[in-house]
């Protein structure tokens, strides 16, 4: 059996079994902790900075935790950041267009 490897671009490599099974092994062991499901929302949430915002991201297993949650608070809360996400991604694309057309047409 190979190796894990995240970054590999052989499939054999990046999807792995053993990396599946730990995964949704740590999301069942985890779905109900709300100490880290909170520390992995805070982490998920976008971070207003100089330059627009800033989306740290999520691993795989992480977010797998978030997935096995059924937490209906929880999953609002879910729904209520990924929009956060989408009004930051659409507010700095617009931020990053205005400044570039005024730099063509200045």
């Amino acid at each position: 059996m190979t190796n894990y490897d995240p970054k590999s671009l052989k499939a054999e490599e990046f999807i792995h079994d053993g990396e599946i099974l730990a995964t949704l092994a740590y999301a069942e062991e985890n779905k109900n902790n709300m100490e880290l499901i909170q520390q992995i929302l805070d982490k998920a949430r976008p971070q207003k900075t100089e330059t627009g915002y800033k989306c740290a991201g999520l691993t795989h297993r992480v977010a797998s935790v978030l997935l096995a949650c059924d937490d209906p608070d929880v999953i609002q809360e879910i729904y209520k950041i990924a929009e956060e996400i989408k009004l930051a991604f659409y507010a700095t694309v617009s931020s990053f267009l205005r400044r570039f057309i005024f730099r063509i047409i200045a």
